[in-house]
């Protein structure tokens, strides 16, 4: 069985606490903190997301340990958003209002079931590769680099999954478009990323609130203006390979957060009831459309199956910044429809240039560089050079 591996404590291997000894997990620098500042497998707009969860400190991670039981119990009578409502995605108006009040609105039907059983194979492949490389599912990788969680696209070498066409099918779906091109009041937003997380069976921790930042700060030295008092920057969409349920690991979202100035609690500090406020039940192949600037964060799998939520990641049209990377394939451009490869317009390869690192995940960032380097040093030196330039 995947997860749930008893050898693996809390909290993982990896020392946890900040050179200061002030860990944060605000992360006001997103991209702008440093490789290296701390030494944890985890997604660069997250590496000051350090600290571990301080309640399950003494637990075994096993099904039965008693800790772990008596959270199960509590997360089923406890989770989910009181009155949370799902909309349909033909309910555009209504969605867009939610998402600007709520930071977030979630979408059923947004993908149909041939759609669902492609992102869901697709997902397993990468699952086996992870879990190969990874049995004890020790490494983590996904926001904070807790055991037994994974991003998708932070463990892709090519950095995103666009050299996956189950993913790329997410960039304009017929159920998400409208809304998304209602909530940036354009329709010439244009997509950045397409990854998403992973909980395995056995992931005890909850993921410290965080937001998805993939910018620096706005640099204003009287402080009148943040990144929180603009439009939308930036707008994710996970999409649910399964049923959401109040036990395996639902993602939280903190109602209203994507304006607050106000500091992200740490996990010792967060009240009982933000720990609860999360996305259930919700069906597979739903759509939760998230202002990335909103509190959210991961909550515990304590169940027996592997819960993955793959994503895609829009800028607005007036935004952009440096997370912008050439990773799709210009043969897998092709096939997008005409709105799709507009959006796709700055992540798209030349023709005939290789992606560096397609179809390979890895949860080790050390290994990660050693198959890129590999597979740069293959490449005409120039070519080699600039794909290394731009990142």
């Amino acid at each position: 069985m995947i997860g749930w591996n008893a050898d693996v404590p809390p909290n993982g291997f990896h020392n946890r606490i900040a050179d200061d000894g002030a860990a944060s997990n605000d992360n006001p620098t997103g991209l702008a903190t440093g490789v290296g500042v701390v030494d944890i497998e985890t997604t660069p707009e997250h590496r000051n997301l350090v600290s571990g969860d301080p309640r399950c400190a003494d637990w075994t991670r096993s099904y039965d340990d008693p800790g772990v039981s008596e959270l199960r119990n509590h997360m089923r009578e406890r989770n989910g958003i009181p009155g949370l409502e799902v909309v349909s995605p033909d309910e555009v108006e209504r969605a867009t209002m939610l998402f600007q009040r709520d930071g977030f609105v979630a979408v059923r039907d947004a993908l149909n079931s041939e759609q669902l059983e492609q992102l869901r194979t697709a997902a397993d492949d990468v699952v086996a590769m992870l879990v190969d490389a990874d049995p004890a599912g020790a490494v983590g990788g996904g926001a904070g680099g807790l055991p037994h969680r994974y991003s998708f696209g932070g463990t892709s070498v090519s950095r995103h999954m666009f050299d996956r066409p189950e993913w790329c099918q997410l960039i304009d779906l017929a159920t998400t478009t409208p809304i998304v091109s209602s909530i940036f009041g354009s329709p010439d937003y244009i997509v950045y990323g397409a990854g998403g997380d992973l909980a395995l069976p056995g992931a005890i921790e909850y993921q410290g609130l965080h937001s998805d930042n993939v910018w620096t700060e706005l640099h204003d030295p009287v402080g009148g203006v943040s990144m929180r008092d603009l439009p939308v920057p930036v707008v994710h969409i996970n999409f649910p390979l399964v049923d959401l349920t109040p036990e395996n690991g639902p993602i939280r979202q903190i109602p209203g957060t994507h304006r607050s100035r106000a500091p992200i609690p740490t996990l010792a500090d967060e009240p009982e009831w933000m720990r609860f406020s999360t996305i259930c039940p919700l069906p597979a192949g739903s759509a939760i459309i998230r202002d990335a600037r909103c509190w959210h964060g991961g909550t515990p799998n304590l169940s027996k199956q592997v819960r993955g939520m793959p994503n895609v990641e829009f800028m607005a049209p007036w935004f952009r910044s440096e997370a912008l990377i050439r990773s799709m394939s210009y043969d897998t451009w092709e096939k997008l429809s005409p709105h799709g490869q507009r959006l796709s317009r700055y992540i798209v390869c030349d023709k005939g240039e290789t992606v560096i690192g397609a179809g390979i995940n890895h949860p080790q960032r050390a290994e990660r560089e050693r198959i890129r380097e590999e597979q740069l040093a293959r490449l005409d030196p120039v070519e080699a050079k600039a794909y290394r330039r731009r990142g």
